[in-house]
């Protein structure tokens, strides 16, 4: 059963055709306590010792990680090639991808705006999909054909990553030097992050996010 909102999966847009949606949630706060009450054995006398507990945890020098790690999301996302590829060098968690071996591709892709030469852009990313389908109709596989399209057309993938490396991943890619179209990748996510770990996001955002935003 993914993570619901009413009777639909919430998903927040990004960019002009993307979006980012999360699938999947298991332990939430509430693997973090588990987590680390389980090192002492204690127990709460209150809601409010957990919550001090993970604020204690995620401020504390040097960080007690792998508390964070029992909570894990799947992650579900349509964003340009260029913001995938750049995503994945990350290397923490698991991937899979839509495949243009075996897919054929769909002709979305990425304009940005208030650019120049956008005309020209959007001519030359259709130009890339005529001769892709051409070259499709024409017997082409579609592992090779797929070499004539942009990094800004439009892929899918799933990512499934514990609290800790996405917390890792959110802290470089929501700094102000990250390229914007990913940013706003990371926003979405921090937004779902928020509504699915209130504590543990509320206290990321307070002792380590606002170093570096």
């Amino acid at each position: 059963m993914g993570l619901l909102w009413g009777d639909i999966m919430k998903r927040i847009p990004v960019l002009d055709k993307g979006w980012v949606q999360l699938e999947e949630c298991m332990g939430g706060d509430e693997a973090v306590i588990r987590g680390a009450r389980i090192c002492y054995q204690s127990h709460a006398q209150s809601p409010e010792d957990d919550v001090r507990l993970i604020r204690r945890l995620m401020k504390s020098e040097p960080k007690h990680n792998t508390v964070f790690e029992h909570a894990v999301f799947r992650w579900g996302v349509k964003c340009p090639i260029f913001v995938a590829r750049q995503w994945m060098r990350h290397r923490i968690g698991s991937f899979n991808e839509k495949s243009l071996r075996y897919c054929a591709a769909s002709r979305e892709y990425y304009v940005p705006v208030d650019e120049l030469h956008t005309d020209e852009y959007i001519r030359h990313m259709e130009a890339g999909f005529d001769l892709y389908e051409k070259l499709i109709a024409a017997g082409w596989k579609k592992e090779r054909a797929r070499a004539v399209l942009g990094l800004g057309v439009y892929t899918e993938f799933i990512w499934t990553v514990n609290a800790w490396s996405l917390m890792n991943w959110l802290t470089k890619r929501i700094h102000p030097s990250a390229q914007w179209e990913h940013r706003q990748y990371a926003l979405g996510v921090l937004q779902l992050y928020e509504e699915a770990m209130p504590i543990t996001a509320q206290a990321f955002k307070e002792f380590v996010l606002k170093q570096v935003v």
